[in-house]
């Protein structure tokens, strides 16, 4: 982000997200300076000084479409656009550090340049698979914000221009691509060095994503294509369907890494607690000891065990006639286990010099699981036996075990292209650190933020999660909409509550061992346009209009704007994450806001005057500098009224106190 800096020594906080443009040609000039003519770039000497370094412009390998340029400029021009706190929406405000983002990924990823830059470890995105009316943003590049404003209903419709992209549009691809490469350019910027990526996709822009990609994030920092195994049922829906054609059972998931970083196989891929593991069809003992099956069963049987009330042969279905031979010889269902056998639980038992695994399942019956054979050792302290090593596959196959669930995990229905919990959750713990940050700007129903709060709650871990979402309208004739969540991002945001809940039940004991409490919260914010009149961009033709922005603009922020809005604006331009705390002091009469760190300390921290419509005095400002002692002060410009000598005078008793003076 640029900043100016007047004569007096005062800073000014810039109006907008950083201009990627101007910042390359910064970089330039620091590293070829004679390149750099009358401030521009001299193409003709940059290529010079490359010589054969430089390619043939019209003999060039790459992915090229209608559009492309439009795209890029797309993510190059800054926006002024900001994000409004919405605390009634909000899920522990004062202690999370979590974020969920209602608006257009695009504006949003803007906004987030700054803050956020070189800071998320791990990014996951399951865009719409432009399968023939399945995604809805806005259309425009010029008015990005503007057409956001108007598709979410934040001002009146106008001329609203939405994409839906059937088939039949003569750049079907190519609208597809404009729409994911201005995204995919600004999110590389907010990786880590050693930060990844991971990209959900079907065969509709599998090739033409790939070469998207290695455009954006180099095709050497390319680490594998992930092939990930779709249900039998799906799959024989689509024969069915395709008659008698090759069943498709595979999706794509394309990880790039921001510079070079390949090893991300840190954690290995078996995520197995004690009991059976029905994804991996192993049994993990207690002991830590892992044992190999050899028949897997399935029979029902009443839960009430009290009893013990023998059970006819009629009234199981047995599949081997030795499980039969077992329930014959024993006479009741019992197997040693009580009544009170909760689900999930097991219990192992020896018949006829066999071991056997009995369970309660979801529907609370007892259920004769599995026949063991012996045991493979000691783990190697990750879950996976000794002697197996993790497992680096590009075929991860079985977690679509159950489509049905999968739609309804987290305890929402919600079916538009929902991905399993599990296997995001895999994809998080392989790539992020125990406490590194993980997005997802297409977070739909925000399996990401649940398998983000999951992996935590059973590794120790502190991941946070930034999610972002359109205000995109539910299906009238769905579930949801008659449940009352009109928007995907309600449903996100329910699934999320719920989600929490279940698991700091589920984990109880576990997470009462931790030093720091589970983060099962989140600030939600909403993208709008600035809160300064003075900054409004938006263009308009209409006279009327007009006119009352330039009656607006002789008082710098937009009387609707609570001195909230402005604060959350100010921190986010300041380039401070929106996770800031901050408390609000009373000096000599003013009210100010202080940021405060962890332990609430507010040593060195910017202090910032808000309010415009109250003149401060010197003595008043002086009192603010000398008591709180901030590293930065923050002013409104329309605080000091049109009073230049009392700014001069602020900006001298700023510099004495070795304090940096920023005006809005």
């Amino acid at each position: 982000m640029s900043e100016t800096r007047t004569d007096q020594g005062i800073n000014e906080i810039s109006s907008k997200s950083p201009n990627f443009r101007t910042d390359l040609a910064k970089k330039l000039e620091e590293l070829v300076p004679e390149a750099i003519a009358d401030g521009k770039v001299d193409v003709v000497k940059l290529k010079e000084l490359l010589a054969e370094d430089a390619g043939e412009p019209n003999e060039r390998f790459g992915l090229f479409w209608p559009g492309k340029k439009q795209a890029l400029r797309a993510a190059q021009d800054p926006t002024t656009a900001t994000l409004k706190p919405a605390k009634d929406e909000s899920k522990d405000w004062d202690t999370t550090n979590n974020i969920f983002i209602e608006g257009d990924n695009l504006e949003v990823l803007k906004v987030l340049q700054k803050q956020y830059h070189n800071s998320i470890k791990m990014i996951y995105i399951d865009p719409p698979y432009n399968t023939g009316k399945d995604f809805v943003y806005p259309d425009n590049f010029k008015e990005g914000l503007q057409n956001y404003l108007e598709f979410s209903q934040q001002v009146d419709e106008g001329n609203k221009k939405i994409s839906t992209n059937t088939e039949t549009a003569g750049r079907y691809h190519s609208n597809w691509l404009n729409m994911m490469y201005p995204r995919l350019k600004l999110a590389r910027n907010l990786l880590t060095d050693d930060g990844v990526i991971f990209i959900s996709i079907d065969d509709n822009e599998q090739a033409n994503l790939k070469k998207l990609c290695d455009e954006i994030f180099g095709e050497t920092n390319f680490v594998t294509t992930i092939h990930v195994q779709l249900s039998t049922t799906q799959g024989m829906k689509v024969k069915a369907a395709q008659d008698g054609n090759i069943v498709k059972n595979a999706e794509y998931i394309l990880c790039y890494s921001r510079s070079g970083h390949k090893n991300i196989a840190q954690e290995p891929l078996y995520d197995l607690r004690p009991g059976y593991d029905e994804h991996y069809n192993l049994f993990l003992r207690e002991d830590g000891t892992i044992a190999r099956l050899k028949d897997i069963y399935d029979y029902s049987f009443p839960k009430d065990l009290s009893n013990k009330v023998a059970l006819s042969l009629s009234e199981a279905y047995n599949k081997s006639n030795e499980f039969a031979e077992i329930v014959r010889s024993d006479k009741v269902t019992g197997f040693d286990v009580s009544c009170d056998l909760k689900q999930g639980e097991w219990r192992q038992i020896e018949r006829n010099g066999k071991r056997y695994i009995l369970t309660l399942d979801s529907k609370n019956q007892v259920r004769q699981l599995l026949r063991l054979v012996d045991s493979w050792g000691k783990t190697d302290g990750y879950g996976s036996p000794e002697g197996l090593r993790k497992i680096r596959g590009d075929w991860w196959e079985g977690f679509y075990l159950d489509m049905g669930n999968v739609s309804k995990e987290g305890g929402v229905d919600f079916k538009n292209g929902k991905k399993p919990l599990r296997l995001i959750k895999q994809l998080t713990k392989i790539s992020s650190k125990k406490d590194g940050v993980v997005l997802d700007f297409f977070s739909g129903s925000a399996t990401t933020a649940h398998a983000v709060m999951q992996l935590n709650a059973e590794d120790g871990g502190n991941r946070k999660h930034i999610m972002v979402q359109l205000p995109e309208p539910t299906d009238e004739k769905s579930e949801a909409f008659k449940a009352g969540y009109k928007k995907i991002s309600d449903i996100a945001r329910e699934r999320i509550n719920r989600a929490g809940e279940k698991i700091k039940a589920d984990f109880a004991d576990k997470l009462a061992e931790r030093e720091t409490p589970l983060d099962v919260g989140y600030r939600t914010y909403k993208l709008a346009d600035t809160n300064f009149t003075k900054w409004q961009s938006a263009p308009t033709g209409d006279l009327t209009e007009l006119q009352a922005r330039l009656d607006l603009m002789r008082e710098s922020s937009n009387d609707n704007a609570s001195e909230e809005d402005l604060l959350v604006e100010v921190l986010l331009k300041m380039g401070l994450p929106l996770t800031t705390r901050t408390k609000t002091v009373d000096v000599d009469g003013l009210h100010v806001h202080q940021v405060v760190t962890e332990g609430d300390s507010s040593e060195g921290q910017p202090v910032l005057y808000l309010n415009e419509h109250v003149k401060p005095t010197l003595e008043q400002l002086r009192t603010i500098i000398t008591d709180l002692a901030p590293s930065k002060f923050v002013i409104l410009d329309d605080a000091f009224q049109g009073d230049n000598q009392l700014k001069t005078n602020l900006a001298q008793t700023c510099k004495s106190y070795d304090v940096e003076l920023w005006t809005v």
